[in-house]
């Protein structure tokens, strides 16, 4: 691996969040593995700080960096945007979220916990800055070190997972629609314009995004055992998804929301108890997040994540469990649920459906390559690493599974 960034003055960025403590020093190294995080740079720190009565302690935490060493990804994933759209989950997002529910006086073991706690961040050493440099970083806690395990992106959820995920996901949707209601005044000016569209098409350039048409067309070529008018039906699919990114922000409706938008097992993190079972979660990432309908989390998460088993027996089960929860969540907060019926629910995760399907079958693509390939440099990371997974039996009998189940529950 390259050396390890520098962070300049995290001394200053750090410290309002500490409580009268003073940070003194820190260690920091890589935290993830090419193939486990593309669009940034993440070093985990052990930070040792003064308390005010003198004591010295480790703190544990995690700097996010944009991709210094990688300037494809830098391309791709465009910082200018990203950064601001993450950073403003920790600094506005979550903290009105929480203020929402304790106005409505909900208890403590009631509040939503489902984002790490926030150490600070900055797009640029000037605090006046409005453009993105490489300065930029955003601190928060160290979740492992929490007692928070990350998944592995080979091994797909089972039903405990799927239903503690889902359950928290509905909160994160329903709080955000439920501030748009609530405070309207601070949510079109402190929140929703931080959340605008992120077209990654804009990003990759013409060249890159032939070559990942062609790559995704030779496995689907596999998938449909050459069934060429087949093939072509799938690709208007992506068709779809782009012309969904190139339109104007999505309209106020009633299930749009702050959607994650690439919630997928590396960007969960879990808490178990004693007999293994999850309990907790944290979402992080939230860098392509965006104004558009809640229909799109839940599509992409369960037909990417999910075991197949899971997928076949509960797929209606879950998104009952969703519905349950996102309802209550509303009514805990005093908005009004008459246009949250669950026949309108079904109608928007089937409207949903076909625009969102390529969503998960071109992340099949990239999340399911295979280690072997991986530089071990994040640097030397780029775009061809897809089309050295051409053909993968890991890849295509996912992505023929997708395309199953999306027609068996009239996602197509």
């Amino acid at each position: 691996m390259t050396s390890v960034p520098d962070i300049v003055d995290l001394k200053s960025l750090v410290e309002p969040y500490l409580n009268g403590a003073e940070l003194q020093s820190y260690d920091s190294r890589y935290l993830t593995k090419p193939g486990d995080n593309y669009g940034s740079c993440m070093l985990a720190i052990a930070a040792n700080i003064k308390r005010t009565n003198g004591q010295v302690e480790e703190l544990p935490i995690i700097a996010k960096l944009p991709p210094l060493t990688n300037e494809i990804y830098w391309q791709i994933f465009s910082p200018e945007r990203t950064c601001i759209t993450e950073n403003t989950v920790f600094h506005s997002l979550a903290p009105e979220m929480r203020q929402l529910q304790l106005e409505a006086g909900l208890p403590k073991e009631k509040i939503f916990d489902g984002i790490p706690r926030y150490y600070g961040s900055r797009i640029a050493l000037d605090p006046k800055a409005t453009k993105v440099d490489r300065d930029a970083v955003l601190v928060q806690e160290n979740l492992q070190i929490s007692g928070y395990k990350p998944g592995n992106r080979h091994k797909m959820f089972d039903f405990a997972h799927a239903q503690l995920v889902l359950e928290y996901l509905a909160q994160f949707h329903a709080l955000s629609i439920a501030l748009r209601h609530k405070k309207p005044e601070n949510f079109s000016k402190s929140i929703r314009p931080y959340f605008n569209r992120f077209n990654m098409n804009n990003t990759l350039g013409p060249e890159m995004l032939e070559d990942v048409r062609k790559s995704l067309r030779g496995d689907l070529e596999i998938v449909t055992n050459k069934n060429a008018k087949e093939v072509e039906e799938i690709m208007k699919l992506f068709d779809l998804f782009d012309e969904m990114m190139a339109q104007p922000e999505a309209a106020d409706g009633p299930f749009t929301t702050v959607s994650h938008f690439d919630l997928w097992i590396n960007n969960i993190m879990f808490k178990y108890d004693e007999k293994n079972q999850p309990q907790k979660l944290k979402f992080v990432d939230f860098q392509i997040a965006q104004f558009e309908s809640l229909a799109h989390d839940i599509i992409f998460f369960m037909l990417f994540c999910l075991e197949v088993a899971v997928l076949e027996n509960d797929f209606e089960n879950l998104l009952k469990i969703y519905y349950k929860a996102f309802i209550q969540c509303l009514e805990e907060v005093q908005v009004p649920t008459n246009e949250y019926s669950y026949e309108l629910f079904l109608n928007e995760i089937r409207r949903v459906g076909p625009v969102e399907m390529s969503h998960p079958l071109f992340m099949t693509k990239v999340i399911l390559t295979d280690n072997s390939s991986l530089p071990d440099d994040f640097k030397d990371l780029d775009i061809t690493v897809l089309s050295k997974n051409n053909g993968l039996k890991t890849i295509t009998s996912r992505m023929k599974e997708i395309l199953r189940l999306a027609k068996k529950y009239k996602l197509l």
